[in-house]
């Protein structure tokens, strides 16, 4: 298939903006007579209306077409993230991560935004790809694949990327109605949860690999969100007695399991019997969290549950206070709570060249998806509550996000730096670019601003009529 450019939008690109204010607008969350019309609204300097135009703008004019001319393959189906910021393919390989992802995308651009047929045409071409290529005799999925599909890396415990395709497939089957990809994503789920909880699971993801050699089952909250995050969307699709179970074992871990009150933070890992490993106990991925949480309000919106949704809102509240870099801005990797001389393991970023070395109780390393899920988390809580912390936490990530991150004052408008040491110091080259997380985030972001628009000058509703 030859390549083609599918994203004819138009309007003003994105601006640069600084801290959020709420300006002459009280907070959304005060009494129905004194309801704030959204449109006095100013989040990073900007009224409701212009944020969005600047997102939208970011995610169809700009980021979108540069998936479509270097990421895509157009010839073979599927994608490849090994870029550039000026979208310089470095290495052709595919990896199931992100042919899931892309598969979500996609799909979830087409039942979100407009039905267009090429955005499902994408999502299309890399399920079938993946199907073609990568599906296993023994239930499982090749982790690695070549641009031609040749297995360049069988499935050896890396469920994550099987998690990302469970995902991309039931989004895919809603999409497009087919049956084929519904039940695979059905069957997939029931089969790494099955696997996660097991005492023989042996975490064997990319992000922890000094975990791999373990004697004793060690389940990451990321695992448990992935989990939540899809049986979610499936949920909200149709009830299914076993995803249900699942949704209600995953939001046990996350808010009770997961949490630590004495520190008042989610912690990362948990042996199987959920007892906390003891160099692992106080800390929390601050990120990770965050994720968790918002993923965890949706939950609550689906469940009805106005007080789960406030418990979350708050523990987002407390991570961010926690974990947020008040001297260089940007959320910060990990905390190791009262262990001010910890040495933390150096850090090898994915497409970069660098080993960043941390000692304290922080771990200051910055990465872009946190960024994005603070931008997730906290416009979500701004709808529903106008909380003016809210605001301001969205200001400070959009900032970073624009001035640290983004690289369009360098001439590459849809590159970003995706990892970072603690001042987010520029690295003139990466390997690789992120076909979720901004993605994701804007899309999340336009929907969440497109609600709080159309309510007027109405107040909040609550949780529960969410």
């Amino acid at each position: 298939m030859k390549r083609r450019a599918f994203l004819g939008f138009t309007g003003a690109a994105a601006v640069r903006l600084g801290i959020a204010s709420l300006g002459r607008a009280q907070s959304l969350s005060g009494p129905p007579g004194n309801a704030t019309d959204p449109g006095e609204l100013r989040l990073a300097g900007m009224s409701l209306g212009e944020l969005r135009q600047s997102l939208h703008n970011q995610l169809f004019q700009v980021l979108l077409p540069f998936w479509d001319e270097h990421g895509i393959d157009h010839d073979y189906g599927g994608l490849m993230c090994s870029l550039d910021y000026d979208g310089t393919l470095l290495d052709t390989g595919k990896n199931l991560w992100f042919l899931g992802r892309a598969i979500w995308i996609y799909s979830f651009l087409y039942n979100r935004f407009g039905n267009n047929p090429q955005f499902l045409e994408v999502a299309k071409r890399t399920k079938e790809f993946v199907f073609k290529y990568a599906r296993q005799k023994d239930g499982w999925w090749a982790e690695g694949l070549s641009r031609e599909g040749n297995v360049l890396r069988p499935f050896s415990g890396d469920t994550e990327g099987m998690y990302h395709l469970a995902e991309g497939l039931q989004e895919y089957a809603a999409a497009s109605g087919d049956e084929p990809s519904r039940e695979a994503a059905f069957a997939i789920l029931n089969k790494l949860f099955q696997d996660f909880d097991s005492p023989a699971f042996r975490y064997r993801g990319a992000d922890f690999p000094y975990l791999w050699t373990s004697k004793r089952a060690i389940r990451p909250q990321g695992l448990w969100f992935l989990n939540l995050r899809i049986s979610t969307q499936m949920l909200a699709r149709g009830n299914d007695p076993q995803i249900a179970a699942i949704a209600d074992r995953a939001l046990d871990a996350i808010m009770n399991r997961h949490y630590n009150p004495d520190i008042g933070l989610n912690t990362e890992m948990l042996y199987y019997d959920f007892t906390r490993p003891q160099e692992e106990a106080q800390k929390s991925r601050f990120g990770h969290s965050v994720e968790a949480l918002w993923m965890v309000m949706d939950e609550a919106n689906r469940r009805h549950d106005e007080s789960l949704w406030k418990t979350c809102a708050q523990r987002i509240h407390h991570h961010l206070n926690a974990g947020w870099d008040h001297i260089y801005g940007g959320l910060s990797q990990w905390i190791n709570v009262d262990h001010p001389f910890y040495r933390w393991p150096v850090e090898t970023p994915p497409g970069t060249h660098q080993q960043l070395h941390f000692t304290g109780e922080y771990e200051y390393m910055k990465c872009l998806w946190c960024q994005n899920e603070v931008l997730v988390a906290t416009l979500n809580v701004l709808e529903r509550t106008g909380a003016e912390w809210a605001a301001e936490y969205f200001g400070m990530a959009y900032q970073i996000v624009t001035e640290k991150f983004w690289q369009k004052e360098r001439g590459y408008p849809a590159g970003y730096m995706l990892f970072a040491d603690r001042r987010m110091t520029l690295q003139p080259h990466v390997g690789r670019q992120d076909n979720y997380h901004p993605l994701r985030q804007l899309m999340l972001n336009i929907l969440t601003l497109d609600r709080m628009m159309a309510r007027g000058a109405a107040p909040p509703r609550p949780a529960a009529d969410a």
